[in-house]
C-alpha cells in the first residue's frame, strides 16, 4: 500500500484542453512489467523513514530547515543554497500541528495567482505571474508521469520521429547523505505530455528567472520543485533552463530545436534530451 497523503494539497488550475489530464500529484505510467517498473514502483509506494520530533515550528529541523518565513509577503521563502530539499512529512511530531510548521511548502500545492497564456515569445502557452514574486519563493512542481529509463527513452525516440512537443524532464541527483535515506544518485524522469499541472506550460530559457530543485517529503522518489530564482517582477513570463543551466552533447544539431528565449546568452539552441 502507499503511504497515506495527510496534508491538503491545493491546486485549482486547469489545462483548458481536453487531452490532457489534469493531475495534482505524480503518477506512474503503465506497468509494462520490467524490472525496471518494478523498482520504479516500490521506490513510489515507499515511505522515507526519517523524521522529525521538534517540539516548535521546525525552524531548527533535523531535515535542514530548508525555509524561512518572510513577515511581508506572509510565506515561505528558500534558504539560500539549497541543494536539495527535505521536507517534513507524515511521521513527523508536526504532523499534530502542519499549519505551525515552517518546514512544509512544496506540499501545499502551487503559488496562487498564476496564470497560463498565450506566450508571443516562444509562440506556444506560457504561465506568468500576475505579482510580484520574491527570490526563492515557490511556484509549482513539476508534475507528470513517473518512467523509468527505459520508457522514457522509448517515447524520446517517438517524439523526435513524430516531431512532437517534449515535455519529458529528467532529474539527476548526486548526493553524500547516506544517513537520509537518498541513494547516493538518482535519476527522475517525469512526463506531463498526457497527465501534469500547470508545470508543463513553463517554458526554457538560458538565462531563466526559475529554477529546479529535488524536494522530498513522504517518498524516496523526489518532487520537481520550481522556485524563483531571482526577484519577479508581475506579468512576467515564468521559465527555467531545460537542461539545469548546463547544455548537453552537441552531436546531432540537425535534430536540435531553435531556442526562442532571446536572452543575451541565449545558446541558439534548446537543450539535448539525454537520458
Amino acid at each position: 500500500m502507499q503511504a497515506q497523503i495527510h496534508y491538503e494539497l491545493e491546486d485549482s488550475y486547469e489545462h483548458g484542453d481536453d487531452s490532457v489530464e489534469y493531475i495534482l500529484e505524480n503518477a506512474l505510467m503503465p506497468n509494462d512489467d520490467s524490472i525496471e517498473f518494478r523498482h520504479l514502483l516500490e521506490e513510489y509506494h515507499s515511505q522515507l523513514t526519517f523524521s522529525c520530533d521538534c517540539k516548535n515550528d521546525c525552524t531548527s529541523c533535523c531535515h535542514g530547515a530548508s525555509y524561512k518565513y518572510n513577515d511581508q509577503k506572509k510565506e515561505l521563502i528558500l534558504q539560500e543554497q539549497q541543494p536539495a530539499i527535505i521536507e517534513c512529512n507524515d511521521l513527523c511530531t508536526c504532523r499534530r500541528q502542519p499549519n505551525l510548521c515552517k518546514n512544509r511548502r512544496v506540499q501545499y500545492g502551487p503559488r496562487k495567482q498564476l496564470e497560463v497564456f498565450d506566450s508571443r515569445r516562444y509562440n506556444s502557452k506560457g504561465v506568468r505571474t500576475n505579482v510580484d514574486i520574491l527570490k526563492g519563493s515557490f511556484i509549482c512542481e513539476y508534475v507528470g508521469e513517473l518512467l523509468t529509463i527505459t520508457e522514457a527513452r522509448r517515447r524520446l525516440e517517438n517524439v523526435d520521429r513524430d516531431k512532437l512537443m517534449n515535455y519529458i524532464l529528467c532529474l539527476r541527483e548526486f548526493s553524500k547523505a547516506k544517513d537520509l535515506s537518498v541513494n547516493p544518485s538518482q535519476t527522475t524522469i517525469v512526463d506531463p505530455t498526457c497527465r501534469g499541472n500547470i508545470g508543463r506550460y513553463l517554458n526554457h530559457s538560458c538565462n531563466p528567472n526559475c529554477e529546479i530543485l529535488a524536494v522530498r517529503i513522504n517518498s524516496p522518489i523526489p518532487k520537481i520543485g520550481i522556485f524563483a530564482k531571482r526577484d519577479i517582477v508581475a506579468l512576467e513570463e515564468l521559465c527555467f533552463h531545460y537542461g539545469g543551466g548546463e547544455d548537453g552533447p552537441q552531436e546531432s544539431f540537425s535534430k536540435r530545436i531553435m531556442c526562442r528565449c532571446a536572452s543575451l546568452n541565449c545558446s541558439g539552441f534548446m537543450p539535448n534530451s539525454i537520458i
